[in-house]
């Protein structure tokens, strides 16, 4: 039975502490903390032999990081970055207790095996209501700046060399496709790349497998992470990316000051690069804006009016101003089609040379001219 359905009524009493408060030693304890790395194995383990897998799962609570190895019997846990859980258990272990090597940052260790031991047990949290808990960073004080926080172009010009503790406070700007990845081994494993920026630069960071769910939800241009300790790495063409290493923990959607700038700035860029933008009083002038729009000869255009114009054979060319979302470019087959062109997009505005011709021409600003070549359209800027 899944240790997350099963009832637990537990037969003792546990002392609410924080991950900071925790000491090692056999106690009754419950804590709460956020996922903030993770890592899952698969196999059987010497010390659990009813177990079918384990994960690895750094929590981030109040004072401090703990360490926790959780077995499972049957399914994994659906872990996910940035996710609040509560935890019960025993007994704390200090860190010389914990599997291969220590890892920086982390002030004890438990062992969890819910569902067979009945001193433990794991609660995620997925109410709106723990949206606030455990969001700020650990040595945040208010009103001065994070310690070790750097800007992603100072990391990458060598600040990853030798800075112990660094953080990277980046935004999510794109997320690619899942790709299948075949191992040397002949096994298969997920992967996908993520670019991440900030107000000095941008870089690409790849998630492999258990970290694939947490990115589904991270949304591009809104998603604020602070990566403690990348890994510092090379891609193919010699630019500097990070990536995951033992050390490396992720807080998702922190709150403090230059988080809460990052946000706001992203978010106005946002606004500034989408695709419905206002007419530029500073282009058509404030008292031509509405006549532009609602005019006899409006200069905002729809599909149809411009087809109307096009087929009504009047040799006249007009400008005007289209807003649209390009769901489809087929370049091959518009390539063959003799009707590929280029051109310049604006974001304040586009003007259209339109012919009464079988094809037309999109000219983009009045520096853009078409010239008609056999059965080609090209277009000089």
């Amino acid at each position: 039975m899944d240790p997350l359905a099963k009832k637990w009524n537990p037969s003792r009493e546990y002392e609410s502490m924080t991950v900071g408060e925790l000491i090692p030693g056999p106690k009754a304890v419950t804590f709460i903390g956020r996922v903030v790395s993770f890592a899952t194995i698969i196999g059987k383990s010497a010390k659990q032999a009813r177990a079918r897998g384990w994960h690895y799962v750094g929590v981030r609570g109040e004072g401090g990081v703990v360490s926790i190895k959780l077995y499972f019997a049957n399914q994994s846990y659906p872990l996910k970055l940035g996710q609040l859980l509560s935890i019960w258990t025993a007994f704390i272990s200090d860190t010389s207790k914990a599997d291969g090597a220590s890892t920086a940052g982390i002030l004890v260790c438990a062992n969890l095996f819910p569902g067979r031991n009945t001193s433990d047990h794991l609660m995620i949290h997925t109410h709106s209501g723990a949206a606030d808990v455990c969001r700020i960073p650990l040595g945040y004080i208010k009103g001065e700046p994070l310690p070790g926080l750097m800007t992603l172009e100072a990391y990458l010009n060598g600040g990853y060399d030798g800075v112990p503790d660094v953080k990277l406070l980046v935004c999510v700007k794109s997320i690619g496709a899942t790709k299948k990845i075949v191992k040397k081994d002949g096994g298969e494993t997920t992967l996908i790349e993520v670019i991440l920026f900030d107000h000095t630069g941008e870089t690409k960071m790849k998630c492999w497998s258990d970290l694939i769910e947490s990115v589904k939800e991270w949304i591009p241009r809104k998603t604020i992470l602070l990566v403690l300790n990348p890994m510092h790495k090379l891609d193919y063409g010699g630019h500097g990316t990070i990536a995951w290493g033992r050390n490396t923990m992720v807080d998702v959607e922190p709150e403090f000051a230059d988080a809460d700038w990052l946000r706001k700035w992203a978010n106005e860029l946002t606004r500034k690069e989408i695709i419905g933008i206002e007419f530029p009083s500073e282009v058509w002038g404030e008292e031509d804006i509405e006549e532009a729009i609602y005019g006899p000869r409006t200069a905002l255009f729809g599909l149809r009016d411009i087809e109307e114009w096009v087929r009504s054979g009047e040799e006249e060319s007009f400008t005007g101003w289209i807003s649209v979302v390009l769901m489809e470019l087929s370049l091959v087959r518009i390539w063959r089609r003799n009707m590929l062109f280029c051109g310049e997009w604006f974001l304040w505005y586009s003007a259209l040379l339109l012919h009464s011709q079988s094809r037309m021409s999109s000219l983009f600003e009045a520096r853009t001219t078409c010239h008609e070549s056999k059965d080609n359209y090209d277009i000089d800027r």
